[in-house]
């Protein structure tokens, strides 16, 4: 069996857990090779006997994680959801569709959306019901960028499972991060690099009435930070510092892509940052600045994707 040969499917789910079949037609995932890793953890029995020897633990299957990194990228018409679309979705973002327009993703603090994974591993199957997760994104001048999510669901051994001949893909190329009109506070830096971290923390819901005694996993807390690295101006053109040691929430902006359908705007109202330090980019003095994106005090309005 080869490591590479691999596809993903996805899709959301109706009800916690229950498998809304997700197709190879209308729900493949484009991604790089994709991870699986059982979780669980072993219970040993410590009796004493009157020779030595270990007794057979008892092993517990509690989780199944997924990683899963993909070009961001539209689906190439205004309006129609990307093809990760449904991986925002089970990070506890809310998809807000108008036709012919946009797709938009926000954060939502009651969001009880899971998703239902098929990973295809050669001809090996995992079902990963129930699954949360979370997202990183990494940008970085004239290349594409790139999402990595990783997801938790309920515990399942694998099984044989034919991999579909002929998932449907989206064809869209990936804009790349050129011409992205990046600013913060206002201001237009100079920069190469674009990092974003949503930062959900996953855990579990115990239920002895359960086949795995895990009733779920949910989304118990959020922060999210990023980074980017501005070259270092004059204090009178931008002062970073002073707006790190006044805690500013300034507005962040970034822009992949110009074409209908493959344009992605992202948002970051308000952004602080955190403490940083000098570096260099062939010899230009930069800045290594970290920042947290706080919502404002209507809350779940951190960070927001919108594709159009």
């Amino acid at each position: 069996m080869l490591k590479n040969r691999a596809v993903i499917l996805a899709k959301a789910e109706s009800t916690y857990g229950t498998d809304p079949t997700p197709s190879p037609t209308t729900d493949a995932i484009l991604c790089e090779t994709p991870e699986v890793e059982p979780v669980g953890r072993k219970i040993e029995r410590n009796f004493v006997r009157p020779y030595f020897g270990a007794l057979p633990p008892l092993n517990i299957g509690e989780a199944v994680k997924a990683v899963i990194t993909a070009e961001l990228k539209g689906s190439g018409t205004a309006g129609t959801p990307p093809e990760i679309g449904s991986l925002f979705v089970g990070c506890g973002m809310d998809e807000t569709i108008v036709p012919a327009t946009s797709v938009t993703y926000k954060p939502n603090s009651n969001s009880t959306e899971s998703i239902t994974i098929y990973f295809y591993r050669h001809n090996i199957l995992h079902h990963i019901h129930g699954a949360r997760g979370t997202w990183s994104l990494e940008a970085k001048a004239t290349e594409y960028a790139k999402v990595k999510y990783e997801f938790t669901g309920i515990y399942a051994g694998p099984v044989d499972g034919t991999m579909p001949s002929s998932p449907v893909f989206n064809a869209t190329i990936p804009p790349r991060f050129l011409s992205a009109l990046f600013s913060f506070n206002s201001y237009a830096a100079v920069i190469e690099t674009l990092k974003f971290n949503y930062g959900n923390g996953i855990a579990k819901r115990i239920d002895a009435n359960s086949a795995t005694g895990i009733l779920e996993y949910f989304i118990k807390e959020r922060k999210v930070t990023g980074e980017f690295d501005p070259e270092m101006v004059g204090i009178a053109t931008h002062d970073f510092f002073g707006d790190w040691a006044a805690s500013t929430a300034a507005n962040m902006t970034a822009t992949f892509g110009s074409a209908a359908g493959n344009k992605c705007v992202i948002d970051a109202p308000h952004a602080v940052l955190d403490v940083m330090k000098y570096a260099d980019r062939e010899n230009q003095l930069t800045l290594t600045a970290p920042f947290i994106a706080t919502p404002s005090s209507a809350g779940d309005d951190e960070i927001t994707l919108a594709f159009t």
